[in-house]
């Protein structure tokens, strides 16, 4: 290494007076800057008003040289991709499909869900949660053949079959409601 000093870069000011007028001498002094006015130049050529675009019912042609464009294929439809909740859902459907009174759809026993919990456990359901089956107890109780029977009926099942209790006349006309009140909205 040697020991040679840097050099130092020094900045000096430029006077306080460019650009302004000295009075004695009748000069102007410019910073170097140059303004210039497209009105002051007589020379100038002005630039016409752009043309007004035709009407957007027509269409230009295409130059023959263009190349024809393909047309754009659609996007590939997604997949259908169906909740685990719901898979489970119909698997369970179908496993309680097998009882008779399930599968008529006669008026279920007051307190049936801990009958299917139950079966749920026993048969080690996986994943068949608590909201799957009030979803799937809901869906059941709520289709047109259950009301219908629910309001012609006079007792309520067990899944085995067994009568355990029977329908009051406030269960009878809550479904019959139910049902008017579905037939005139499809009206």
């Amino acid at each position: 290494m040697t020991d040679t000093p840097k050099k130092t870069l020094s900045i000096t000011r430029k006077p306080a007076n460019s650009g302004t007028v000295n009075a004695t001498a009748g000069t102007i002094q410019r910073t170097g800057k140059r303004i210039i006015r497209r009105d002051e130049l007589p020379q100038v050529q002005r630039i016409p008003a752009p043309k007004p675009k035709p009407p957007a019912t027509a269409k230009p042609k295409p130059p023959a040289t263009a190349k024809p464009k393909k047309p754009r294929k659609p996007p590939a439809p997604k997949k259908q991709v169906t909740p685990p909740s719901q898979l489970k859902l119909q698997e369970l459907n179908d496993r309680l499909n097998a009882f008779r009174v399930w599968f008529d759809f006669q008026p279920l026993a007051i307190g049936i869900e801990k009958e299917i919990f139950r079966l749920v456990n026993e048969e080690h359901f996986p994943g068949a949660s608590k909201n799957v089956v009030q979803k799937l107890l809901r869906m059941h109780v709520n289709h047109g053949v259950y009301l219908q029977n629910l309001k012609h009926g006079t007792d309520r099942y067990q899944l085995d079959g067994t009568p355990d209790g029977t329908i009051d006349d406030y269960q009878r006309q809550l479904a019959t409601d139910t049902l008017t009140t579905r037939l005139q909205g499809k009206c």
